[in-house]
């Protein structure tokens, strides 16, 4: 038999492990969860791009908003719009940098620079490809063409991530992509690129076309968008569809393209975060036109018939 004395022992390293155990899991648990921001939205940890801050919310703010949440910085003097900037240290892209905001007209920020070491440049250029996917122009590897004319762009989340080189320096550089509206299109105030899809061979059934997600939103400050359109252009032109006015815009919306009815077509799935909840609305490419075909709370399930057969009763 154990002497008391050991027995003793045996028990306290045996609670001392379990309390051990106890709080590891509770440690990874919590870490595993999503993590609540300051304006109350919930955000996946993988979707946080491991900024500092999104870029589009920095392009929502001002100067005191900025200073706010990160300190007074180093600023330029406020002379002309290349000294009305912000310096901070931050880690972007799994590098540090001295991320430079700059301000304008009043105090807006729309524009963030991070200069990137030369011995950086492949590695920031794909942790970008880890975090914004693939890019829609990259010429910056190509040495066919001069050193200034070599860049990579991506568009997410209503900004143009630029990799590129100014005067020799590379930069990354980010700005909001307004929409040039070639067609004219009726597209509110200040449409912006939210987000795009080229090269895609699906939607209009083997005609390559490049599918934008396109927001407006009635004052700079706002993250959120009054209305949100899809614009689907091609050699032919370009077509909008339009939301159903109850369910029109939102904030942080996403485009994706899957079969929402089972017809064996590919369509234009958008969602939204649209007041107090999520909301997803579904487009279909028939005779020419961009027609709704799914508008509820629930992400629709890929191939199911049954959205089909409910959008036709709703009608």
């Amino acid at each position: 038999m154990l002497e008391e004395k050991n027995f003793k022992k045996i028990i306290i390293i045996a609670t001392i492990l379990v309390a051990l155990l106890v709080a590891v899991s509770y440690t990874m648990y919590y870490k595993s969860m999503p993590q609540l921001s300051k304006d109350g939205q919930v955000s996946e940890k993988a979707e946080e791009n491991r900024f500092p801050i999104l870029p589009f919310d920095a392009f929502s703010m001002v100067k005191s908003d900025l200073t706010l949440k990160f300190g007074e910085g180093t600023q330029g003097d406020g002379s002309n719009y290349d000294n009305q900037y912000i310096d901070y240290d931050q880690h972007w892209f799994n590098k540090d940098f001295k991320a430079r905001y700059y301000y304008g007209l009043q105090d807006r920020i729309y524009q963030i620079n991070l200069p990137v070491k030369k011995d950086d440049i492949k590695a920031v250029y794909e942790e970008m490809k880890v975090e914004l996917g693939t890019p829609f122009y990259d010429s910056l590897f190509d040495k066919s063409k001069p050193l200034e004319e070599s860049y990579t762009h991506w568009i997410k989340d209503s900004t143009r991530y630029s990799l590129l080189y100014d005067q020799g320096q590379a930069f990354v550089k980010m700005k909001l992509e307004y929409y040039a509206n070639p067609d004219g299109h009726n597209l509110g105030a200040r449409p912006t690129v939210i987000q795009r899809i080229d090269n895609d061979k699906k939607v209009l059934g083997g005609d390559a076309s490049s599918i934008l997600l396109i927001g407006d939103k009635e004052e700079y400050t706002q993250k959120y968008y009054k209305n949100l359109y899809v614009v689907l252009g091609s050699k032919k032109g370009s077509i909008v569809g339009r939301l159903p006015k109850d369910t029109d815009g939102g904030m942080y919306p996403k485009m994706s393209i899957m079969d929402i009815n089972g017809s064996g077509n590919q369509d234009i799935l958008i969602e939204a975060d649209n007041e107090y909840l999520k909301w997803f609305t579904g487009f279909e490419y028939k005779d020419g036109k961009l027609n709704v075909i799914y508008s509820k709370e629930d992400r629709p399930e890929e191939g199911d018939t049954n959205n089909k057969l409910e959008t036709e009763k709703e009608k």
